[in-house]
């Protein structure tokens, strides 16, 4: 690994570490990943070995138990995949055991399990961030009930909870399939005045890859709950199995149906945030004719947290983050050590032109959250090295330093958070 002034390498720029630094001889705190360092804690790469760990986590154990807080990078429920039965379970008690000890987890499973749920969008409704008219369907019924009422009464965004690049996230209109038209709904009397039948015609675009499909509303039912060889499900182009309250609620089973907000392809924006600071905002324009700015399909422009054009909407989600954890039932957990809004702008709802007119200026534009990511977001300037055989070593220095001003944050944030919770000045 190296050590001392040896795990340094000179550039144009400055100083980069193409390797682990040493810890700190007089680190105060122990904490298991890299980018702490800087800050002053100790850091160690630990691997959870699923095979070694299939009967109970007592080797992990041993390796973490001394740690002040331990940085997990792992997403809700992958250890469910592909490993001994109750491998996720063991390992989510045992996280919970470090914090019922006052240990600091980023992010805990219920972190993991109840922001980064889709329903949290209904639970943060009352919220600057938030839109009113969000539902969750958990059964059946729910959903088919839900939808049929929704979808007459505006174009909807039904979205599924698993999945994270867009996948089981559907765009909904009400289509006039003789006339090949959007049937133009909004504004309606009033939601629940008109409720869909089975063969209405709805238009339907998924924002993995912004295909678009057209099917009658019990065909995209029955592929929403049964897949696409449900009994009348109809043919579908998607490669995403459907089945999306497979399992219920307490496995992640749900939908979540809010308004579609036509601005949406104007782009999103997504706000990057360790802890309670905002390290940048990033602008995602779709490209290619689509509405999803997910993947490859979006042009990025990054702006600073001070930027005019998003200072607006940094210091709406900091006045919110107070509320934000209590409002998701989170009051007892920190914040993640790195996590992220992704932002749709709106016109205000008393816009007199409506929320299709586009002349609403920057400072009267709202923004909705569409999604929170916050188990395993990735360092993006990283990412082109992660895997084969490249190293950090290939990454270019503008891009490395890039994103050391990412990594750098999180260690400060990472042992403030530790500080607060042992009570240390």
């Amino acid at each position: 690994m190296g050590s001392g002034a040896s795990s340094l390498v000179a550039t144009p720029l400055g100083y980069r570490a193409n390797v682990l630094l040493p810890s700190p001889a007089d680190a105060k705190y122990q904490v298991c990943v890299v980018y702490v360092i800087k800050a002053g804690g100790a850091c160690d790469l630990i691997l959870f070995d699923s095979e070694k760990n299939k009967d109970d986590v007592k080797e992990f154990e041993a390796l973490t138990a001394k740690y002040d807080a331990l940085i997990v990078r792992i997403n809700p429920g992958q250890l469910s995949q592909g490993t001994a039965d109750g491998t996720q379970k063991r390992f989510d008690d045992l996280m919970n055991s470090y914090i019922a000890k006052g240990k600091l987890i980023w992010s805990s499973p219920k972190i993991q399990m109840q922001m980064g749920a889709k329903d949290a969008l209904v639970n943060i409704g009352k919220l600057n961030c938030g839109l009113m008219d969000t539902y969750a369907y958990y059964t059946n019924d729910e959903f088919i009930s839900g939808f049929k009422k929704t979808c007459a009464f505006q174009p909807r965004v039904i979205k599924q909870n698993r999945g994270s690049a867009g996948e089981g996230i559907w765009l909904c209109w009400l289509w006039d399939k003789a006339k090949n038209e959007k049937i133009e709904i909004y504004p309606s009397a009033a939601l629940g005045d008109k409720s869909l039948g089975d063969d209405d015609y709805v238009k339907l675009m998924e924002m993995n890859d912004n295909h678009v499909e057209y099917h009658t509303v019990k065909e995209f039912t029955v592929f929403c709950i049964d897949g696409p060889t449900g009994a009348g499900a109809g043919e579908w182009k998607s490669t995403f199995p459907g089945q999306y309250l497979k399992g219920g609620k307490e496995v992640g089973g749900q939908l979540v149906d809010q308004r579609l907000l036509p601005r949406i392809d104007e782009g999103e924006v997504r706000i990057l945030m360790a802890g309670d600071t905002c390290q940048m905002a990033i602008h995602k324009k779709p490209i290619g004719g689509g509405l999803s700015a997910v993947g490859g399909m979006s042009d990025y422009t990054y702006y600073k947290p001070t930027d005019a054009k998003y200072k607006g909407l940094v210091q709406k989600l900091y006045a919110d983050i107070p509320l934000l954890l209590p409002s998701l039932h989170l009051g007892d957990e920190p914040l993640p050590l790195i996590w992220t809004c992704d932002y749709i702008p709106k016109n205000p709802d008393n816009w007199p032109k409506g929320p299709y007119d586009r002349s609403c200026p920057d400072d009267q534009t709202e923004y909705t959250v569409g999604e929170f990511n916050c188990s395993c977001v990735g360092i993006s300037k990283f990412q082109a090295v992660c895997g084969g055989e490249k190293t950090l070593a290939d990454v270019p220095d503008e891009d490395y330093f890039d994103a050391c001003a990412l990594t750098d944050l999180m260690g400060i944030k990472a042992i403030e958070m530790i500080k607060a919770k042992k009570g240390h000045a």
